[in-house]
């Protein structure tokens, strides 16, 4: 998927700049500094209080915390940092940053190294710099230096992007090498220009070989050695910034796991600090009904992130926090799409927050989600990155998601506490769906495939994920992943049949309705209990088979956006994320998975 980003214009000029290799480089002092002072207009921290609904541990789910984990964290700072622009050949510009030498037992089997860099600083009033990582690697006592990024010479000398006309493309030269820890540029490039604020994440190792379809450098456990990494401030201010210098910061996250490796496999959990924003939501937490929904609602979550997705990481610790419209969460409980990085860094501020920075994935629940006054775009759930930084205080460090100010309004029919999903509303399971897909992101995961608006179509690199393609109204769904047009025998523990044949084997609709425990499930339940009917969709797919071994690639990621549109023609539009146990295994080196 080709990307496109809008560069801030200082000057009239400054976009119609012709691109040409530098022929000489600013050579600014760098030098690792103490904490410099917050910057001046940053940001305030929000004033959370402790949340008066307590979630039911009975129905959520108990804790599986792995005992194995330990994670270690420090801080690196750094003043007089050269810049460049978006189409700048970056030269020597790199900022080369001594990690520190680490030992194989510092890590352990499944352990890794997450890197969250912060421009600090900045020296101009608009836009700021992304700390783009250029390289990652490792001189060991002895034997090769280990390489994780690797990069095409382009990038160096004729930048990462190509302007104009305030915007950039990518540069198509400047690309990933073989060998990379990262699957292509789309890959690379996520992490390093995050979709709010100018913190990057990025984490190693992140591929494997048994488990990714490209070439990954050392599959097994990171090696004893010297670590270093390089950073290119890149500005989006437009305009020259070759005279001016910024500040950064590293936190280096060191997860180590003694568990033995299972490639297909996870453990443990994760602990959510739950948000939520604005008086509405809050009386809603604090009515029967609400509270039950809440209860059901990551009961849910719990269930596809522990069992459905076969990731088996379940939720630890829910926290529950309150920011009222008294504290300034109005401002954010009927939240623009393009004022989330603002809610994320104001509220994982918040000194209530401040032990469980690491350690906490921040879930802000929120009224609505619009997107710029667009009155017929409703957006479920959005996470602050591709991989979300595990530290609080930056402009990705959370996700959202929207009640639709229903909470005590949803599952009429459930009576008690723990109501079956029979009973539970479509729209509210789908709320739970959303939730588990945007953990998945902040995780790390990718869709499988994107772009189905498009001839040309990116997907990711896990073996055992489907192509899902474009139908011939331009849309994917289940059956254009892998329904219909489904020939892959999955590899070993998932061999057998297609999922096509397996899934055929064990259901029919009407077995479902006459089974409704069986492995099979109904993409729309009951219409007896429940609005949806899937008699009347009849595009719709009728058979999902989470439990059958040659299905296990789709949950989470794919079909739990449910982004299902009934069009004029009735055709449903649906959307095609996915979740695999290969994904999943990837997720065992978040130092969050504990």
């Amino acid at each position: 998927m080709s990307r496109r980003v809008k560069v801030r214009n200082r000057s009239i000029h400054a976009l119609s700049i012709v691109l040409a290799v530098l022929t000489g480089v600013l050579q600014s002092c760098s030098k690792k500094s103490d904490p410099p002072s917050n910057r001046v207009g940053s940001i305030a921290p929000a004033v959370l209080s402790s949340g008066r609904y307590l979630p039911d541990s009975a129905v959520v789910g108990n804790s599986v915390v792995k005992g194995t984990v330990t994670v270690s964290r420090s801080e690196l700072y750094y003043t007089n940092v050269s810049m460049v622009q978006f189409n700048q050949p970056w030269g020597s510009r790199e900022l080369l940053v001594n990690l520190g030498t680490y030992g194989a037992g510092d890590f352990g089997p499944l352990g890794s190294m997450t890197l969250v860099a912060e421009t600090q600083d900045y020296p101009l009033e608009q836009g700021g710099a992304f700390p783009v990582l250029s390289e990652f690697y490792v001189v060991p006592a002895s034997g090769p230096t280990v390489n994780y990024v690797k990069l095409r010479s382009a990038c160096v000398t004729e930048g990462m992007w190509s302007c104009g006309g305030g915007f950039c493309n990518v540069n198509p030269n400047c690309t990933t090498d073989t060998g990379s820890s990262f699957g292509g540029r789309n890959d690379w490039d996520q992490h390093q220009i995050p979709p709010y604020g100018y913190a990057t994440t990025n984490a190693f190792p992140r591929c494997d070989s048994s488990v990714n379809g490209w070439n990954c450098p050392n599959s097994g456990q990171l090696p004893a050695g010297q670590y270093f990494a390089k950073y290119v401030l890149m500005s989006d201010s437009g305009g020259s910034v070759d005279d001016l210098l910024a500040g950064l910061k590293v936190t280096v996250i060191v997860k180590k796991d003694t568990a033995t490796r299972d490639s297909l496999a996870v453990n443990g959990g994760v602990n959510i600090n739950l948000i939520l924003v604005g008086d509405q939501n809050i009386n809603d937490s604090l009515s029967v009904r609400g509270a039950r929904n809440l209860d059901l609602l990551f009961k849910e979550v719990n269930r596809l992130l522990k069992v459905a997705s076969g990731a088996k990481i379940g939720i630890n610790a829910l926290n529950v926090f309150e920011w009222s419209d008294a504290n300034g969460g109005n401002q954010y409980s009927q939240v623009d799409y393009l004022d989330l990085g603002n809610m994320f860094e104001a509220g994982s501020k918040a000194s209530s927050l401040s032990a469980s920075s690491g350690n906490a994935i921040n879930i802000f629940l929120v009224g609505d989600i619009t997107y710029s006054n667009t009155s017929n775009l409703r957006i479920l759930g959005v996470s602050g990155g591709i991989l979300g930084p595990p530290v609080h205080g930056t402009q990705t460090s959370g996700l959202a998601f929207s009640s639709g100010n229903e909470l005590a309004l949803f599952n009429s029919k459930c009576t008690v506490n723990n109501c079956h999903e029979r009973f539970q509303e479509n729209d509210f399971r789908e709320m739970a769906a959303t939730i588990a897909h945007e953990l998945g992101h902040f995780l790390g995961l990718n869709h499988p495939s994107e772009n189905a608006s498009s001839a040309s179509q990116s997907h990711d690199a896990l073996n055992d994920t489907p192509l899902c393609v474009r139908n011939t109204v331009g849309n994917m769904s289940q059956r254009t992943c892998y329904y219909n047009n489904d020939s892959v025998i999955q590899a070993s523990p998932l061999a057998g049949n297609t999922c096509k044949q397996a899934c055929d084997n064990v259901t029919t609709i009407d077995y479902y309705l006459a089974n409704p425990t069986s492995p099979a499930v109904a993409i729309d339940l009951d219409p007896v209990n429940q609005t949806g009917s899937f008699q009347a969709n009849d595009d719709m797919p009728r058979q999902f088979c989470p439990a059958v071994q040659e299905c296990q690639f789709n949950h989470v990621m794919w079909y739990t956006t449910k982004n299902r549109q009934l069009s004029s023609g009735g055709v449903w539009s649906v959307d095609g994320h996915l979740f695999s146990p290969q994904s999943s295994a990837m997720l065992q080196w978040s130092p969050l998975v504990r």
